[in-house]
């Protein structure tokens, strides 16, 4: 029995055809052929009356309707940080609306039958190829950027998608609109002596760059004289970014940009399979691209967090979990995006709708709903030793209480001079928290100008400063662990010779003792002796306990007690720092004078029950080994050439 989805499609296409436009005689290549086929699209438009995604289809059905009467996408040529005229968007801005609307557009046609969604997703083209000033934003270098690239997926897809159902004439104007203000500025720009440099960067200009030509040039492929160029050029330079991608399939440049940039390079590799294309294959068949989408799993905790680091660490959210999930036949990726709410009807921006209905599957027996209560495998201790980052929680999914941890190159894409920088949630709170990054000014990505911006610097993270001064640029820490033992988990940083100050010892053990609390131990050696501070930042409230030797920070009911082992050594003091775009808190561990080296133990214990005091925290050297004592339990680390290693933990029997 057909689905009411599919029947009224069929219903209305068939109007369509006797309206006098029909669909074009079909050639080589076939169109759609790009994410779908045919027979593909008979079975999304099934899955879109199915119980599952009949809420999805609806959505978009709503979304399409309220676009229909939306403005006109007008774009601003100011620089990037100027105001923009009255009813302008950026053009990077512009060019995601643009995204929105014809993908939305186009399904909601392909799924209805009904003329209007089509000839709204013929005008939006239409007009972004006629009337934007621009196709490469103010903020880059033409002839060709992100803005370039977003948009030739967009043409790319909306020309596979509505082939059969476009005219002639329609046809030929997309086509040489898209050809002068796309692929011959791709060509510009890399068929040369000295292509731009995101032909062939690690980072998220690649495949966005790249792969948004991959798919309009394979979209045109027989058309455009153009298409084989670009496809000779792009394709290949697209491993690049590929390569950057671990077999563990962590991302350093961390999850919102994981989303961005995987967005393209997976849509990239499954056209280029679709068409034959060896490389599409290779790309997908990858290690790290079986594995990546448990990256965003492990470091957005809860429903609502995100315990990434580096520039946009924003929570992942895309219907590229499905994707993943189908290809992979992994339950979990398809779980994690099931869990995010279908958006507003009258929000804009990437249809996720449209590209859900695609990927997601239905009635299959390894999805999550097939089990009664299923429940994704999800480590709890992990680490991603591609890009030096660690989480430690105290179960997943869904965690308590977690820690993540971040080390690794400081010459990462996006990185903020943060090694040995930790995080802590409790729940679905941030306590002590990651500050992420501000709206971008001009001068955000400038080696001279990035290091003084606060949230960028050392002093902006939950590190360690040598000397009142932060890390370099370009240097590389170590990440060891995990650690195991019968009651702990641990990991080790290393961060020396990263600091502006010259400091050849920067290590910070992290100790998760008894899956309750965790153990900080600093081992900070300057060549020279300097003033060394530990900082943590939250957005919540910090309280000094009446000794004034332990802090209780406070975010929003969950709290974490700050302990270190030894007043001696630190004084505490609370602090606003000026440099941040929202009022944050500052808790500072300082050596009130210059030392030669540090090494001091913090306990950071979170409060998992009502009424608990604030922990007792003490150190003391016995030869060659240091032991930490928090409430009774003892963590015991033995002195090396290299410094302390862990050696073991116990734990005091409490009812």
């Amino acid at each position: 029995m057909r689905s009411p989805v599919i029947a009224i499609t069929c219903v209305a296409l068939a109007l369509w055809c006797a309206s006098g436009l029909r669909p074009a005689a079909q050639s080589l290549p076939a169109h759609p052929s790009l994410l779908f086929d045919d027979t593909e699209l008979d079975a999304i438009r099934t899955r879109a009356g199915s119980e599952r995604m009949l809420p999805v289809y609806n959505r978009l059905i709503a979304r399409a309707n309220v676009l229909l009467t939306a403005s006109p996408l007008l774009v601003s040529t100011t620089g990037r940080g100027q105001p923009d005229p009255p009813g302008t968007r950026k053009g990077l801005s512009a060019a995601r609306v643009l995204q929105g609307r014809v993908f939305s557009f186009a399904m909601a046609f392909l799924l209805t039958g009904q003329r209007a969604y089509r000839d709204a997703a013929v005008a939006q083209l239409d007009h972004a190829i006629t009337n934007w000033p621009i196709w490469v934003d103010t903020a880059h270098q033409p002839p060709y950027d992100l803005m370039t690239g977003e948009v030739s997926l967009t043409f790319g897809l909306a020309y596979d998608w509505l082939y059969p159902w476009l005219t002639d004439t329609e046809r030929r104007r997309l086509r040489e609109g898209v050809e002068q203000r796309a692929l011959a500025p791709y060509l510009k720009a890399v068929d040369s002596a000295r292509p731009m440099y995101w032909f062939h960067t690690e980072n998220n200009w690649n495949p966005v760059c790249n792969g948004g030509a991959v798919v309009l040039a394979l979209a045109l492929r027989g058309e455009s004289a153009l298409s084989s160029r670009v496809l000779e050029l792009a394709v290949p330079a697209m491993a690049y970014y590929w390569n950057n991608l671990g077999d563990d399939g962590g991302w350093e440049e961390g999850t919102g940009y994981w989303t961005y940039g995987h967005r393209y390079a997976f849509i990239a590799a499954d056209a280029l399979r679709r068409a034959g294309r060896a490389e599409g294959t290779r790309y997908l068949q990858r290690e790290g691209a079986r594995q990546t989408g448990m990256f965003p799993l492990v470091f957005n905790p809860g429903t609502r967090l995100s315990a990434s680091f580096s520039d946009s660490a924003g929570r992942a959210s895309d219907p590229l979990f499905y994707f993943l999930g189908r290809e992979y036949l992994n339950p979990d990726y398809i779980w994690f995006q099931d869990r995010t709410p279908l958006r507003s009807a009258t929000s804009e921006g990437w249809p996720e709708e449209a590209m859900a209905l695609i990927w997601r599957p239905v009635d299959e027996a390894w999805l999550p709903e097939t089990y009664e209560a299923f429940r994704p495998t999800i480590p709890a201790v992990t680490s991603f030793p591609s890009i030096g980052w660690a989480m430690l929680a105290s179960e997943q999914p869904d965690p308590p209480v977690f820690l993540a941890f971040k080390n690794g190159s400081l010459a990462a894409p996006h990185s903020h001079l943060d090694l040995n920088h930790v995080t802590v949630g409790m729940g679905n709170n941030m306590v002590l928290i990651d500050l992420g990054s501000r709206p971008y000014p001009a001068d955000y990505f400038s080696a001279t100008a990035r290091p003084n911006y606060y949230e960028i610097s050392t002093a902006g993270h939950n590190a360690v400063l040598v000397g009142g001064r932060g890390q370099l640029f370009g240097r590389t820490g170590t990440l060891q662990g995990p650690y195991e033992g019968e009651h702990y988990s641990a990991f080790l940083g290393n961060a020396g010779g990263s600091y502006q100050v010259s400091t050849p010892r920067a290590r910070r053990h992290v100790v998760f003792v008894d899956r309750r609390y965790y153990v900080l131990l600093d081992e900070v050696a300057p060549q020279t002796a300097q003033t060394i501070e530990l900082r943590f930042h939250t957005y919540g409230t910090v309280t000094a306990s009446p000794q004034g030797t332990v802090w209780t920070v406070n975010q929003s009911g969950s709290q974490v007690d700050v302990a270190p082992a030894s007043s001696a050594l630190v004084r505490g003091t609370i602090e606003t720092p000026s440099g941040w775009i929202r009022a944050v808190n500052l808790l500072r561990l300082a050596t009130p004078q210059p030392l030669s080296s540090l090494t001091l133990a913090t306990a950071l214990v979170p409060r998992l029950r009502a009424g608990a005091t604030v922990p007792q925290v003490s150190q003391q050297v016995h030869g060659d080994e240091l032991l930490v004592t928090v409430d009774g339990d003892q963590v015991t680390f033995r002195q090396t050439s290299d410094g302390y290693v862990l050696s073991d933990v116990t734990i005091v029997q409490r009812p």
